[in-house]
């Protein structure tokens, strides 16, 4: 019973370590729309870091990476990064530094239509 209560205890304080994630990402007007929710308190000269990888058939390749700095604001936040991409699938690779931390990071299936 002990070893339960504890376990539960760790699960319940590690809930609480996700202050950053990535909502949803598309593609329109020759740029990505990336949305992030912030939980925490505000962070300044955060980096985000973009990869562009078109998938084919049996094969895939980078069309675009670059990283930027960014401010995260508690709440809701919306960065556009420019990029031109042709119809077709592409896998888009997220991450977000906060000074040497990497505060969350994802990999995201994007379908781009003619």
């Amino acid at each position: 019973m002990g070893f339960l209560i504890l376990a539960l205890t760790v699960l319940i304080g590690a809930s609480g370590c996700v202050s950053t994630s990535f909502g949803e990402v598309t593609y329109g007007d020759g740029a990505l729309q990336v949305h992030v929710e912030n939980t925490a308190g505000p962070v300044e000269d955060a980096v985000l870091q973009v990869t562009v990888v078109e998938v084919g058939a049996l094969e895939q390749h980078e069309v675009f990476s670059g990283a930027r700095y960014i401010n995260l604001d508690q709440g809701e936040n919306d960065y556009a990064i420019s990029v031109d991409l042709e119809p077709g699938s592409y896998r888009v690779f997220l991450t977000i530094f906060v000074g040497q931390e990497r505060r969350t990071s994802v990999i995201r299936d994007l379908e781009v239509a003619a």
